[in-house]
Protein backbone atom coordinates (compact mmCIF):
# COMPACT_ATOMS: atom_id res chain seq x y z
CA UNK A 1 0.00 0.00 0.00
CA UNK A 2 1.08 3.89 -0.60
CA UNK A 3 -0.11 6.97 0.70
CA UNK A 4 0.05 10.03 -1.25
CA UNK A 5 -0.65 13.28 0.26
CA UNK A 6 -0.70 16.65 -1.43
CA UNK A 7 -1.41 19.62 -0.26
CA UNK A 8 -3.27 23.06 -2.28
CA UNK A 9 -0.47 24.41 -4.10
CA UNK A 10 -1.53 27.99 -5.03
CA UNK A 11 -3.59 30.72 -3.13
CA UNK A 12 -6.54 30.39 -6.25
CA UNK A 13 -6.84 26.48 -5.98
CA UNK A 14 -9.03 26.51 -3.00
CA UNK A 15 -12.17 28.91 -2.54
CA UNK A 16 -15.94 29.31 -2.40
CA UNK A 17 -18.70 30.52 -3.56
CA UNK A 18 -22.32 31.96 -1.65
CA UNK A 19 -25.67 32.02 -3.35
CA UNK A 20 -27.36 34.96 -1.85
CA UNK A 21 -31.31 34.74 -1.77
CA UNK A 22 -31.84 38.03 -1.33
CA UNK A 23 -30.23 39.53 -3.73
CA UNK A 24 -30.70 36.77 -5.90
CA UNK A 25 -26.96 36.85 -7.17
CA UNK A 26 -23.58 34.82 -6.64
CA UNK A 27 -20.60 35.83 -4.84
CA UNK A 28 -16.96 34.25 -5.55
CA UNK A 29 -14.03 34.25 -3.25
CA UNK A 30 -10.55 32.67 -3.84
CA UNK A 31 -8.44 35.12 -2.37
CA UNK A 32 -9.31 35.21 1.18
CA UNK A 33 -7.70 33.81 4.56
CA UNK A 34 -10.82 31.55 4.75
CA UNK A 35 -12.21 29.25 2.44
CA UNK A 36 -16.30 28.46 4.11
CA UNK A 37 -18.82 25.96 3.80
CA UNK A 38 -22.63 26.53 4.88
CA UNK A 39 -25.97 28.38 5.31
CA UNK A 40 -27.32 31.12 7.06
CA UNK A 41 -30.12 32.40 7.50
CA UNK A 42 -31.37 35.86 9.20
CA UNK A 43 -34.77 36.31 7.74
CA UNK A 44 -34.44 38.06 4.37
CA UNK A 45 -30.72 37.22 3.44
CA UNK A 46 -30.60 33.35 3.29
CA UNK A 47 -27.81 32.17 1.79
CA UNK A 48 -26.10 28.96 1.03
CA UNK A 49 -21.99 28.71 0.60
CA UNK A 50 -19.70 25.78 -0.90
CA UNK A 51 -16.13 25.33 -1.54
CA UNK A 52 -13.63 23.78 -3.69
CA UNK A 53 -10.02 22.59 -2.85
CA UNK A 54 -7.80 22.00 -6.45
CA UNK A 55 -4.65 19.10 -5.99
CA UNK A 56 -2.14 19.18 -8.43
CA UNK A 57 -0.19 15.75 -9.76
CA UNK A 58 -2.14 13.54 -8.05
CA UNK A 59 -0.19 10.43 -9.72
CA UNK A 60 -2.28 7.56 -9.16
CA UNK A 61 -2.60 4.62 -11.64
CA UNK A 62 -5.80 3.97 -13.44
CA UNK A 63 -4.83 0.60 -12.51
CA UNK A 64 -4.78 0.84 -9.06
CA UNK A 65 -7.25 0.35 -6.24
CA UNK A 66 -8.04 3.03 -3.67
CA UNK A 67 -8.11 2.14 -0.04
CA UNK A 68 -8.98 5.00 1.27
CA UNK A 69 -9.55 8.57 0.87
CA UNK A 70 -9.86 12.07 2.88
CA UNK A 71 -9.04 15.79 3.03
CA UNK A 72 -6.92 16.99 5.94
CA UNK A 73 -8.31 20.68 7.14
CA UNK A 74 -7.28 23.19 9.46
CA UNK A 75 -10.51 25.60 11.11
CA UNK A 76 -9.84 29.18 11.33
CA UNK A 77 -12.38 29.38 14.23
CA UNK A 78 -14.19 26.67 16.19
CA UNK A 79 -17.25 24.73 15.17
CA UNK A 80 -19.96 24.35 17.21
CA UNK A 81 -23.10 22.93 15.23
CA UNK A 82 -24.22 19.92 15.21
CA UNK A 83 -26.08 17.49 12.95
CA UNK A 84 -25.31 19.52 9.66
CA UNK A 85 -23.65 17.90 6.40
CA UNK A 86 -22.37 18.30 3.19
CA UNK A 87 -21.54 15.96 0.39
CA UNK A 88 -17.83 15.01 -0.92
CA UNK A 89 -17.97 14.77 -5.01
CA UNK A 90 -14.73 15.78 -7.29
CA UNK A 91 -14.72 17.34 -10.82
CA UNK A 92 -15.34 14.04 -13.01
CA UNK A 93 -13.50 15.70 -16.07
CA UNK A 94 -10.39 14.27 -16.89
CA UNK A 95 -6.97 16.46 -15.30
CA UNK A 96 -10.04 18.04 -13.42
CA UNK A 97 -9.98 20.94 -15.61
CA UNK A 98 -8.02 24.14 -15.56
CA UNK A 99 -7.34 26.93 -12.50
CA UNK A 100 -10.92 28.01 -10.77
CA UNK A 101 -10.32 31.02 -11.22
CA UNK A 102 -14.16 32.78 -11.38
CA UNK A 103 -17.61 31.72 -10.74
CA UNK A 104 -18.36 30.46 -14.29
CA UNK A 105 -15.06 27.98 -14.15
CA UNK A 106 -16.80 26.98 -10.52
CA UNK A 107 -19.86 26.47 -12.14
CA UNK A 108 -17.88 24.12 -14.93
CA UNK A 109 -16.58 21.95 -12.04
CA UNK A 110 -20.01 21.37 -10.32
CA UNK A 111 -21.84 20.75 -13.52
CA UNK A 112 -19.66 17.89 -14.10
CA UNK A 113 -19.23 16.47 -10.87
CA UNK A 114 -18.59 12.64 -10.09
CA UNK A 115 -21.85 10.14 -9.88
CA UNK A 116 -20.70 9.23 -6.47
CA UNK A 117 -20.09 11.18 -3.26
CA UNK A 118 -19.70 10.79 0.05
CA UNK A 119 -22.08 12.75 3.01
CA UNK A 120 -19.55 14.41 5.47
CA UNK A 121 -21.36 14.77 8.82
CA UNK A 122 -19.47 17.76 10.05
CA UNK A 123 -18.43 17.02 13.79
CA UNK A 124 -17.72 20.09 16.51
CA UNK A 125 -14.57 20.97 17.07
CA UNK A 126 -12.07 23.91 18.49
CA UNK A 127 -8.88 21.77 17.74
CA UNK A 128 -5.84 23.83 15.98
CA UNK A 129 -4.42 20.43 14.20
CA UNK A 130 -5.34 19.00 11.07
CA UNK A 131 -8.23 17.18 11.03
CA UNK A 132 -10.10 14.53 9.09
CA UNK A 133 -12.93 14.62 6.64
CA UNK A 134 -15.27 11.67 5.70
CA UNK A 135 -13.90 9.05 3.58
CA UNK A 136 -15.03 9.30 0.11
CA UNK A 137 -13.07 6.05 -1.63
CA UNK A 138 -15.11 5.74 -3.96
CA UNK A 139 -15.29 9.60 -5.52
CA UNK A 140 -11.30 9.22 -5.95
CA UNK A 141 -11.99 5.51 -7.72
CA UNK A 142 -14.13 7.35 -10.29
CA UNK A 143 -11.95 9.99 -10.99
CA UNK A 144 -9.13 8.01 -11.90
CA UNK A 145 -11.34 5.72 -13.90
CA UNK A 146 -12.16 8.64 -15.80
CA UNK A 147 -10.80 8.41 -19.47
CA UNK A 148 -7.84 9.58 -20.49
CA UNK A 149 -6.86 9.90 -16.65
CA UNK A 150 -3.22 8.10 -17.15
CA UNK A 151 -1.99 10.55 -19.88
CA UNK A 152 -2.94 13.67 -18.17
CA UNK A 153 -1.59 15.50 -15.64
CA UNK A 154 -3.58 14.19 -12.86
CA UNK A 155 -5.42 17.44 -11.40
CA UNK A 156 -8.08 16.68 -8.91
CA UNK A 157 -10.50 19.50 -7.52
CA UNK A 158 -12.62 18.08 -4.71
CA UNK A 159 -16.15 20.15 -4.17
CA UNK A 160 -17.99 20.40 -1.14
CA UNK A 161 -21.51 20.90 -1.68
CA UNK A 162 -25.03 20.75 -0.65
CA UNK A 163 -24.33 22.03 2.55
CA UNK A 164 -27.53 21.09 5.65
CA UNK A 165 -29.93 24.54 4.88
CA UNK A 166 -29.99 26.73 8.17
CA UNK A 167 -32.72 26.52 10.60
CA UNK A 168 -34.72 30.15 10.36
CA UNK A 169 -32.55 32.60 12.18
CA UNK A 170 -30.00 30.28 12.71
CA UNK A 171 -26.38 30.60 11.23
CA UNK A 172 -23.73 28.49 10.61
CA UNK A 173 -20.65 27.86 8.59
CA UNK A 174 -17.07 25.85 8.76
CA UNK A 175 -14.54 28.08 8.18
CA UNK A 176 -11.56 26.12 7.14
CA UNK A 177 -7.77 28.04 6.65
CA UNK A 178 -6.83 29.11 3.06
CA UNK A 179 -3.55 28.61 1.14
CA UNK A 180 -2.99 32.21 2.03
CA UNK A 181 -2.50 31.55 5.81
CA UNK A 182 0.77 30.59 6.80
CA UNK A 183 2.95 30.34 3.53
CA UNK A 184 0.67 27.43 2.73
CA UNK A 185 1.41 25.26 5.83
CA UNK A 186 -1.90 25.08 7.08
CA UNK A 187 -3.20 24.79 3.57
CA UNK A 188 -5.87 21.47 3.15
CA UNK A 189 -4.30 18.00 2.19
CA UNK A 190 -5.73 15.44 0.23
CA UNK A 191 -4.54 11.80 1.56
CA UNK A 192 -5.67 9.14 -0.75
CA UNK A 193 -4.00 5.24 0.76
CA UNK A 194 -4.07 2.89 -2.49
CA UNK A 195 -2.65 -0.40 -3.90
CA UNK A 196 -0.61 -0.82 -7.07
CA UNK A 197 -2.15 -3.31 -9.48
CA UNK A 198 0.17 -6.18 -9.32
CA UNK A 199 2.32 -7.38 -12.64
CA UNK A 200 1.06 -10.22 -12.65
CA UNK A 201 3.18 -13.59 -12.02
CA UNK A 202 6.17 -14.26 -13.91
CA UNK A 203 5.49 -16.77 -16.54
CA UNK A 204 7.98 -19.51 -16.82
CA UNK A 205 8.72 -21.26 -20.10
CA UNK A 206 8.64 -24.98 -20.37
CA UNK A 207 10.50 -27.53 -23.17
CA UNK A 208 10.55 -30.91 -23.01
CA UNK A 209 13.73 -33.01 -23.46
CA UNK A 210 14.48 -35.89 -25.47
CA UNK A 211 17.19 -38.22 -24.75
CA UNK A 212 18.15 -40.20 -27.50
Amino acid sequence: MTVLTVQVEANGDDGHRTWDEGLSDWSFVNNGNSVYLGSENSGMEATSTTCYFRFLDVDIPASATINSAKLQYKLGASYSYSSKSCRIYADARSASSAAIASDGNLSGAQGSMTTDYATWNLSTSSSTSFLDSADFTDVIDEVINTAGWDASSNNITILLYNPTDADMMDSWVLDIKAHEVSSGADAVKLVIDYTEASEGAATSEAFLLFVD
